[in-house]
Parts: C-alpha cells; sequence; structure tokens
C-alpha cells in the first residue's frame, strides 16, 4: 500500500490524471453533441438516455449523485464510522435495495406523478445518498 500512497503524493502524477479526467469529460461532451447532431441516431444522446432512465423512476442514479457530491466535495479530517471499503458496500447495498425493490416509484407514487413532484423525488433520492455517503462513504482530506 505504501507505492499507492507515495503514486497519490507526487504532485505530476495527480495532474496527470485531473487532465485526463477533464479530457475524458470534453471528449464526452463532444461525443453527445455529435450525437445530437447526427440524423441517424433518432436523437439518441448520452444525455437523453440518461434522462429516459431517470425519468422512468431509476432513481439509482440520482442516490448515487447525491453519493458522489459528499464524497468529492466534504472531504472528513477525521476518522470515519466505518473504513472505505465497507462504507462502499453499503452504499451499493441500499442502491441495489433501491432498485429491487422499486423504491423510487413507491416514492414517487406516495408524492404525485406531476413533473415537480419526480423532481421531489430526485431530490428526496439524492439527499439520501449524500447524508450516507457523508456518514459512511467520504475521502479522507489528510496526508498519511
Amino acid at each position: 500500500m505504501r507505492p499507492l500512497n507515495q503514486l497519490l503524493d507526487n504532485d505530476a502524477f495527480v495532474k496527470k490524471v485531473q487532465y485526463l479526467i477533464i479530457i475524458l469529460f470534453i471528449l464526452l461532451i463532444g461525443f453527445d453533441i455529435y450525437l445530437a447532431v447526427d440524423n441517424t441516431t433518432d436523437n439518441d444522446t448520452i444525455s437523453r438516455i440518461i434522462k429516459t432512465y431517470t425519468d422512468n423512476g431509476l432513481y439509482v442514479l440520482t442516490f448515487f449523485w447525491g453519493a458522489l457530491a459528499a464524497n468529492f466535495f466534504f472531504t472528513t479530517k477525521h476518522v470515519l464510522l466505518v473504513s472505505g471499503t465497507v462504507g462502499s458496500i453499503i452504499l451499493v447495498v441500499f442502491a441495489i435495495f433501491i432498485y429491487w425493490f422499486s423504491l423510487g416509484t413507491k416514492v414517487e407514487t406516495l408524492i404525485g406523478p406531476t413533473e415537480n413532484d419526480i423532481r421531489i423525488a430526485h431530490g428526496i433520492y439524492m439527499a439520501f445518498g449524500f447524508i450516507m455517503a457523508f456518514i459512511f462513504w467520504r475521502q479522507s482530506s489528510k496526508k498519511q
């Protein structure tokens, strides 16, 4: 594990990874625009496919967006309740429960079928993912 920590402490390596992520993000946006302009794809862009799945009640995606937001933007300086691996397992288990038992559509039927109600349901799952990740699955900001 020591060589991995040394690699992550290397500023040049971290910069290369950051540039790679930025390039991949730009390529993804470019590919999405290409698919939107191309007439042969029937307007099946990456963003439309994701929107279709979330509109059809796949609330697992918004759950993970909330979890990722907590992990990336709210680092911790103290020891977590559980290790990062156990926290990841907890998040995946909750996501499986959300998907397997169709909890997203059950919340949607409790709230209502209108567009604003569906947005509220997505907000609930995003907040739930954020809270779960905030408790169990945040990255450490301290150097070890």
